[in-house]
């Protein structure tokens, strides 16, 4: 049998896994692609770059539910649904599925450019492995509800896929913390390419599997076809991090964010040129950010009891608070990394510190040669648990901010910056990451930092694949009006793929936005949730921080051939939102201007 190279369905298959689908056998005869693979995620890659690269998908048979001879019936869901759950309790592939893998190897060499009836015949064959492996991941990548034996383990509902994968996260998770590993270890004791990808035999370099939290509700593509597992791109192009959670929270109680638009003052002079200009366009330029300016005298030490402070001014209403978010650049990156360890150390049931950090880049005058590392913007994320911080992450901006004209006047910035100019940010944006955090039972977030909410490439193509529950974005912007680009980026990430998304700017942005003696507009966060509306959420007069309590709920979803999920997705809600005031005299530095 020839393949016709990756325009064909044996050529795709022997493209994503080119070591073939087993392990060599014991007598070291090398393996070939004969037999189907062992595990479903190498299975789910193969038959997901097939069904994406053909767009079968969005065939009129697949689709049109209202004929009589619809193949994708009651009976197609029952047979695919048993098949993937027997894989998935025994980790093996049942005997039918192994008939299945061979009956499209007979078509090995059609073209996936086909689109004549005939090719109906293997289509139905990739969308049911496709469906079956997807079956077999259900609830992969999530804490088993409860830990066991394994004498105990079929007598409960979460299969033994689950408790390999988890206990594998855990394996990797233990060499993270080894000091002798270096910070990008990878690998459990079984799966090579955690927390990259659940695949075995798949190379990252190829593609990547990643577990799934959302199905969309709308549209016809290969998103809309799976519940568990999500097919993402090569490991070069986007890296992304599925950062487990094998302990902490065990069940779905309203999530408190406390949001502080520090800093709460810009000056003009935060903004600095960069000298020279780019290469052929004599308009365009670079600019630096510089956060001294607004960091004053604070010490990491004062800065951290200034949020604790906040939080205790919350507990009038409501404990604990379990996140604490500022916005994009809001921070030094070394800053907040000790004042992270403070609030570890001193704020019990706080689980997340989500703030922007700068990382300058810049070498010190007297040191020309010393080495550190490029300016990038980024998100970090830092995760607590018994006073400790148990895990760090710094996904950095993949897209630089330019600054035009109309936006240097809108934020009284002429006097800094020449509006005839065009202004680059100057920062790094090599080396693309994405940290995908569990932070409640079937429940993820990811943080995006501005321009990456309205640009598709890349990271929002792992975003619309994932469906993460809920999307924080950090802004260095004006107003969070519902009118504008945020809420507009927001709506769409809530209708596809259903995420609930939170954007947060800083006041002193927002306030930069007013010519003087207009009214001040105070709207530095925005929410929107599914089948709800974008609002805008006011820091009152005289506040220091927003208060939101978000609710949960479980809802059904279903997939185009039919599956639902049993109620397994999560969805958030607002469910409250209430100003924070400190009391007492603040210090200078905060140069608070409420």
């Amino acid at each position: 049998m020839a393949s016709q190279g990756e325009s064909s369905v044996l050529g795709i298959i022997k493209s994503v896994l080119p070591d073939g689908t087993r392990q060599p056998n014991d007598s070291g005869q090398p393996n070939d692609w004969n037999g189907v693979c062992e595990w479903p995620p190498d299975l789910f890659a193969a038959v997901a770059t097939i069904t994406e690269r053909s767009g079968l998908y969005s065939e009129f048979s697949f689709m049109a539910y209202w004929e009589r001879d619809f193949p994708l019936d009651a009976s197609w869901i029952k047979e695919t649904r048993n098949l993937g759950q027997q894989w998935a309790k025994s980790v093996s592939p049942p005997e039918k599925v192994e008939k299945i893998w061979t009956e499209l190897l007979q078509y090995g060499d059609a073209r996936i450019d086909d689109t004549t009836p005939k090719s109906l015949t293997w289509k139905t064959i990739v969308f049911k492995l496709l469906t079956i492996a997807d079956e077999a991941c259900a609830g992969i990548g999530f804490s088993p509800a409860e830990r066991v034996s394994a004498r105990k383990r079929s007598t409960k509902t979460a299969t033994e896929i689950q408790y390999l994968v988890a206990d594998d996260y855990i394996a990797w998770e233990r060499k993270r913390r080894d000091p002798r590993q270096p910070p990008s270890v990878m690998g459990g004791d079984l799966l090579p390419y955690l927390p990259h990808s659940l695949c075995m035999r798949v190379p990252p370099a190829i593609a990547c599997v990643q577990p799934k939290t959302s199905t969309p509700a709308v549209g016809c593509t290969l998103r809309s076809m799976t519940h568990h597992v999500a097919l993402l791109p090569s490991i070069a192009n986007v890296s992304t991090r599925w950062q487990f959670a094998n302990e902490g929270h065990h069940d779905l109680e309203p999530f408190n964010l406390l949001i502080v638009p520090f800093p709460f003052a810009i000056a003009g002079n935060s903004f600095k040129k960069v000298d020279g200009k780019l290469p052929g366009a004599s308009n365009k330029r670079a600019f630096t950010l510089n956060p001294g300016a607004w960091m004053g005298s604070a010490t990491e030490e004062k800065f951290a009891q200034f949020l604790l402070d906040l939080v205790k001014a919350a507990q009038p209403e409501l404990e604990p608070v379990h996140a604490i978010v500022l916005p994009e650049t809001a921070l030094p990156i070394d800053f907040a990394n000790k004042v992270a360890g403070f609030l570890a150390q001193k704020q019990k049931g706080l689980d997340l510190f989500i703030t922007g950090v700068v990382v300058d880049g810049d070498a010190p005058d007297d040191q020309p040669d010393h080495k550190k590392p490029p300016p990038r913007n980024s998100a970090a994320i830092y995760r607590f648990k018994d006073g400790e911080v148990i895990n760090r992450s710094f996904q950095s901006k993949h897209h630089r901010w330019l600054l035009d004209g109309d936006q240097i006047r809108r934020y009284q910035l002429g006097h800094v910056l020449d509006p005839n100019c065009k202004w680059w940010e100057k920062i790094d944006v090599s080396y693309r990451h994405c940290y995908i955090t569990l932070f409640r039972p079937r429940a993820a977030l990811s943080v995006l930092v501005c321009e990456d909410l309205a640009r598709y490439d890349p990271v929002l193509t792992v975003m619309n694949a994932i469906g993460p529950n809920l999307v924080i974005a950090l802004l260095m912007d004006g107003p969070q009006l519902e009118q504008r680009w945020p809420a507009r980026y927001a709506t769409v990430l809530a209708d596809d793929p259903g995420s609930a998304v939170l954007t947060v700017t800083s006041l002193g942005m927002v306030l930069r936005s007013a010519m003087p003696g207009e009214a001040e507009s105070r709207e530095i966060a925005l929410w929107k949730e599914p089948n709800g509306k974008a609002r805008a959420l006011k820091l009152p007069k005289g506040d220091h921080a927003l208060l939101l309590t978000l609710t949960s709920r479980m809802v059904e979803q279903f997939t185009l051939d039919g599956r639902g999920d049993g109620g397994a997705t999560v969805q958030f809600e607002l469910g409250a939102a209430h100003g924070v005031r400190m009391k007492g005299d603040l210090p200078p530095w905060l140069e608070f201007k409420g």
